[in-house]
């Protein structure tokens, strides 16, 4: 397949792409854009409008254009619309779809475009939906520490430092911690959508156009994005940049996440046995029939450590490259898309563990021994009018 790009002129010193230096620049970005598809298609679809209403495109065109896009986009959701990898990427195979079914319009649609801010806003498109999805599954983890506070949180518990019994704590108290530091996470996220929420596209190259007039602030409008991205450099800057901010805060998230994982492991040890889950929560042993592990919260608290991996591929993409596009922004869209999936999903597992939970009331309150209230006991004697040294080894020689 002739590509987009191609020059089309044969010289004698021209050859073809070589095929293994082919395949190794297309590698599966053709194969990730089917996910990002919806959102090249809505973002083509307000371009469209855009040319329309400057007078590039007629009425029928227009027409014929959204009709196309639309039938693509019937068609991605049954799996019937394919990107080949000659084609490189789910841009060019809008253009050949619409080319082929809708004749030279189809040749119009990437007027004023370069696969540079169709890349852009498609993947803008896709965070900010995504990001909305992250924020309501943290809120449902909320309200699910919020109900077995409600539920749970008076058991009383030891508090731990250093690994060793310390002082006295309850289940809520501990379930209110992640509660505090989820809520806390909403206010990154919160700020991160804010920072994304520009429009990109128009900035072409990453240069902008000067001939046409596109209309930046009409496709801002259709796509709902609170504000134009005004600098096409900064354009171009912000890819990779936009990801790597987003992972950045969802990643304070999956740090709670995995606090809670790491806790609840321990906790549900036979040494402690604190805390347990349904059955239907764990797995067994191919040789020890009376083995029942917890391997959801070990994998959960693996998977922390990969989407920590994702995050940290990104950045070193992006973290020494020259201003403008570079084709090293390709590599940072497996690591995002893989990275907001594997959210989404660990923190609805996470929600059905913390629904899920049951304090062991009987065990943890045994676990309370005398020794927890040493430091209250030397607080009492200190409000007699002893000083806290006194009253601390006097309390301290009780004990040992």
């Amino acid at each position: 397949m002739k590509k987009i790009w191609d020059r089309g002129v044969a010289k004698k010193t021209d050859s073809k792409t070589s095929q293994v230096v082919e395949d190794y620049t297309v590698g599966i970005d053709y194969l990730l854009d089917l996910e990002l598809l919806p959102y090249d298609i809505m973002a083509s679809m307000a371009h469209a409008k855009m040319l329309h209403k400057i007078k590039i495109l007629n009425s029928q065109e227009l027409k014929t254009l959204i009709t196309g896009l639309n039938k693509i986009l019937s068609l991605s959701k049954v799996g019937k619309f394919k990107i080949d990898k000659s084609q490189e990427d789910g841009h060019t195979a809008i253009e050949a779809y619409l080319t082929e079914h809708c004749g030279i319009v189809g040749k119009k649609v990437h007027t004023g475009r370069s696969r540079n801010d169709q890349a852009l806003v498609t993947v803008r498109l896709f965070s900010k939906e995504k990001l909305l999805e992250i924020k309501k599954q943290v809120e449902d983890l909320i309200k699910a520490l919020e109900g077995q506070i409600k539920k749970q949180g008076k058991i009383k518990m030891p508090g731990y430092t250093h690994m060793q019994r310390a002082m006295p704590s309850s289940v809520g108290m501990l379930l209110a911690s992640y509660h505090d530091s989820l809520e806390d996470d909403l206010i990154l996220i919160d700020a991160i959508s804010k920072i994304i929420d520009q429009n990109p596209l128009g900035s072409a190259a990453g240069y902008g156009e000067n001939i046409l007039g596109l209309d930046r602030k009409f496709t801002t409008k259709e796509l709902n994005f609170k504000r134009v991205q005004e600098n096409p450099i900064y354009c171009a800057l912000s890819r990779g940049k936009f990801e790597n901010l987003v992972l950045q805060a969802i990643s304070s998230v999956m740090f709670d996440i995995g606090k809670i994982a790491s806790d609840l492991l321990l906790f549900t040890t036979k040494e402690f046995d604190f805390f347990t889950l349904p059955d239907s929560f764990k797995t067994g042993s191919s040789i020890m029939p009376q083995k029942k592990n917890y391997d959801v919260l070990e994998l959960i608290r693996g998977n922390i450590a990969i989407f920590n991996g994702y995050q940290h591929q990104i950045e070193n993409v992006i973290k020494n490259l020259f201003s403008g596009y570079n084709r090293d922004f390709q590599l940072t869209k497996e690591p995002y898309i893989k990275g907001m999936k594997l959210a989404l999903d660990t923190i609805r597992v996470m929600t059905l563990v913390v629904k899920n939970l049951e304090a062991k009331k009987k065990n943890l309150e045994s676990a309370c021994t005398p020794e927890l209230y040493a430091t209250d006991e030397a607080l009492r004697l200190v409000k007699k009018g002893k000083s806290f040294r006194e009253a601390y080894q006097e309390v301290k020689e009780k004990f040992y």
